[in-house]
């Protein structure tokens, strides 16, 4: 059974919190927190004491009540990079630490893909926000949306497969990846 030294514990459950963040303020920017659902309520608040403001007012207003929790996804996505440039760091020391199971060969493949897509979508975020990307920022922007998708799909699959794994032959999967023991 493959153990997990501490270190490599400790960047697997913060980027799974960063992750997790990442994903929850994906989710509220496209549903209760969206900029036109939020300036529509204000609009009508608004009108309901006498003031009209216009549309594009009220996006503003969206935008600005958001602001904040938007602010939190630029901070996960940060630390997201970090933790991608530390467990690089951690595989050029040690290697992957995958071992030679042919039957995670193929796992152990998709973590490798994961890791590759999570640093074309840190270069992304980092370029859209240090404004970079010019006239190809519809691009960029499409690019890490696209991708980061893709990657809250990986953390199903990777929960999904966690659950099989625990109820295969890898017993103590959980255990080992909390407290290093089975």
């Amino acid at each position: 059974m493959r153990q997990f030294p501490p270190l490599y514990r400790i960047w697997h459950w913060l980027q799974a919190v960063a992750m997790f963040g990442l994903f929850v303020t994906v989710v509220l920017r496209t549903t209760v927190m969206h900029k036109e659902q939020i300036g529509g309520i204000v609009q009508s608040k608004l009108a309901e004491i006498g003031t009209v403001i216009s549309d594009e007012q009220a996006v503003l207003i969206g935008k600005a009540v958001r602001a904040p929790m938007w602010d939190w996804h630029i901070y996960l996505g940060i630390a997201v990079a970090v933790l991608l440039v530390a467990r690089i760091l951690m595989v050029l020391k040690n290697g992957f630490g995958f071992d030679d199971n042919p039957a995670m060969q193929k796992v152990y493949g998709l973590y490798k893909l994961f890791y590759g897509v999570l640093a074309v979508m840190s270069i992304s975020g980092l370029v859209l926000y240090w404004k970079l990307a010019g006239e190809s920022k519809e691009i960029v922007e499409s690019v890490h949306m696209y991708l980061g998708w893709g990657l809250f799909g990986f953390m199903a699959i990777h929960i999904v497969g966690v659950v099989l794994a625990e109820k295969s032959d890898q017993c103590g999967l959980v255990s080992r990846m909390i407290n290093g023991r089975d």
